[in-house]
């Protein structure tokens, strides 16, 4: 049996919409580890910017791969998450 176009189109996007809550929470949930990563760091003394721990993150991300998104845009991707976090930090 083959389904209606339009009827595909809807299921779709529903499961899109499903990934993007899922994608929500797991951001909301590394945020918060990150957050807390930070401070664990200045109740260490150390810097809470580790350029060389995002180095290797974007190195391991880059590497892994997403099916269809390049690696260049997976770095870009984690680029921005980095730099949002970075901000609710200074919030802090």
């Amino acid at each position: 049996m083959t389904t209606d176009p339009s009827t595909r189109l809807a299921e779709i996007r529903a499961e899109i919409d499903r990934i993007d809550r899922e994608i929500l929470g797991l951001l909301e949930e590394r945020t918060n580890f990150a957050l807390e990563a930070g401070a664990a760091k200045a109740a260490l003394g150390r810097p809470v910017h580790d350029p060389e721990r995002e180095a290797q993150l974007l190195a391991r991300i880059s590497a892994q791969g997403a099916g269809a998104l390049s690696p260049a845009d997976l770095r870009a991707l984690w680029e921005l998450l980095i730099e949002a976090t970075r901000r609710a930090e200074s919030r802090r």
